[in-house]
This record gives structure tokens, C-alpha cells and sequence, in this order.
């Protein structure tokens, strides 16, 4: 399948992810935050005209989260995998490895089976039901970047084929504008050094997107770096990002 992205440069990854779930193959996203793993997964849908469907996972998240409850009245409430499941469509569990572990055994069960007990019937897997899980690590505990993420049984990350997505920093540029080139260069800059002294702090292409749409409308080139990059971080993680990149410029 070749992708074709109107007015907007996909990612350099898409195609891969497209080529995937082509195949319905369940696929495993892992990269940084602000990478864009959503909206390419939105665009990889649309591609191949297939629905989208996103739960937002967190230690909230449980088992009638995916698969709906019968409420006290009888009635079936259906849970965010039940319409993808029975009739076809991308599946995306955004921040999966950020989710209560327990339900990745749920999860588990409905990749690998061809048909999944639900709380008011027994449903039939449709041919075309696949599963994105974006991700911030590969599901093996947490990392220097993102403590609070959680390991994930080895049964379950199997079943997904595994996509690395960093940041597109050429894409970056065209994402941002053109325009303003100067600005981007300089987060990139900023996330650059950041990146060297294994700082945890996160300096995503929002920063370039958003912080180029302020400078076009007349923002103050200081509070757009200081709302965009520096206010998020800590004083001396600031403190010292700064001057090493005063430095370089």
C-alpha cells in the first residue's frame, strides 16, 4: 500500500506502520512524547479507509473500560473495543504501557483469539479489527525518561510488531513553517543538549509547532521560549540547559 499524505509531510516512519497494519498486524509504537504516534496512526487509518477507535489508557483504565457492562436495569453498555472488535477498525491504546498491567491480559485474549467473550455474548473477531498500542517505551518497566511506566507480560507484547518512532526533525520543519526556521533549529538545539547530559526533561516538536505559530502571530520571541520550553522544567534544569546552549550559539 502506498502512502499518499495531502498538505501535511507524514512522518518518516508512516509507511512502516502503514505497511503493518495492511497486513492487520498488531503493531507497538514506542517513542517520545509529542512524536506523533497519534496523528500518524489517524493518517495510517485513513490510508487504508479503516475507522479509528482510541482509548486513552491510564491505572484507571480496567477491564470494562475495553469490554462494556451489563448495567443494573440489563442493559449492555459497550466498552471502547467492542465496536472495532465486532465490526473492523484500528484499535489505539494511547499510552499502553501506562495502563493498570491486569488489563493487558484482557487485551492479550482479544489479539489472539479468534472470537472474545464479551458481558452479553460471545463476538466474533472481525477480519479487519487491528491493534496500536503508542507507547513511550517497549514495555519493560520504566526508564531514565519515563519512571511511572509499567512492565507488560511478555505474552502480550508478542503479539504486536514493534515500530521505533522518534522525532522527525526534518518533518519538524515543515510541520512548524518554513518560515520559522530559526525557531525550530533552536529547539532542536535545546533538545540536542538535553539529550547529552541525560537530562529528564521533554522538548518535543510541540515546542517547534506551537512556539511558530506564536512568533507568526507577533508573540515576544522570550515568553514563547519561556511558555514552549523553559517554564516546564525545573529551575536549574533550566538554569544549566541555558548556558550550555548559550554557549553553542
Amino acid at each position: 500500500v502506498t502512502t499518499i499524505i495531502k498538505d501535511i509531510r507524514p512522518h518518516q516512519q508512516l509507511q512502516h506502520l502503514v505497511d503493518w497494519l495492511h497486513l492487520r498486524e498488531h503493531v507497538w509504537m514506542a517513542g517520545p512524547a509529542g512524536s506523533g504516534k497519534s496523528t500518524a496512526t489517524e493518517q495510517a487509518a485513513h490510508i487504508l479507509t479503516l475507522p479509528v477507535y482510541t482509548l486513552n489508557c491510564g491505572m484507571a483504565t480496567n477491564d470494562w473500560s475495553l469490554l462494556g457492562f451489563i448495567n443494573p436495569t440489563g442493559k449492555y453498555i459497550p466498552g471502547h473495543m467492542r465496536q472495532p472488535f465486532e465490526y473492523g477498525g484500528v484499535f489505539v491504546l494511547d499510552e499502553i504501557d501506562n495502563t493498570n498491567p491486569s488489563v493487558l491480559t484482557t487485551i492479550n485474549g482479544a489479539l489472539s483469539a479468534r472470537s472474545y467473550t464479551f458481558p452479553d455474548k460471545v463476538v466474533t473477531r472481525h477480519p479487519d479489527f487491528v491493534a496500536v498500542g503508542c507507547a513511550n517505551t517497549w514495555g519493560t518497566g520504566p526508564d531514565r525518561q519515563y519512571v511511572g511506566r509499567n512492565q507488560l507480560d511478555a505474552a502480550t507484547l508478542d503479539r504486536f510488531r514493534k515500530i521505533p518512532w522518534g522525532y522527525d526533525e526534518v518533518a519538524e520543519f515543515d510541520w512548524s513553517g518554513r518560515d520559522q526556521a530559526t525557531w525550530v533549529t533552536y529547539v532542536q538545539l535545546v533538545r540536542a543538549k538535553a539529550t547529552e547530559l541525560a537530562m529528564r526533561v521533554v522538548v518535543s516538536p510541540r515546542a517547534s509547532i506551537i512556539g511558530a505559530k506564536a512568533l507568526r502571530n507577533g508573540m515576544p520571541l522570550t515568553q514563547v521560549m519561556d511558555d514552549c520550553i523553559w517554564n516546564g522544567m525545573s529551575q536549574d534544569d533550566a538554569t544549566r540547559l541555558q548556558q550550555v546552549v548559550r554557549g553553542v550559539r
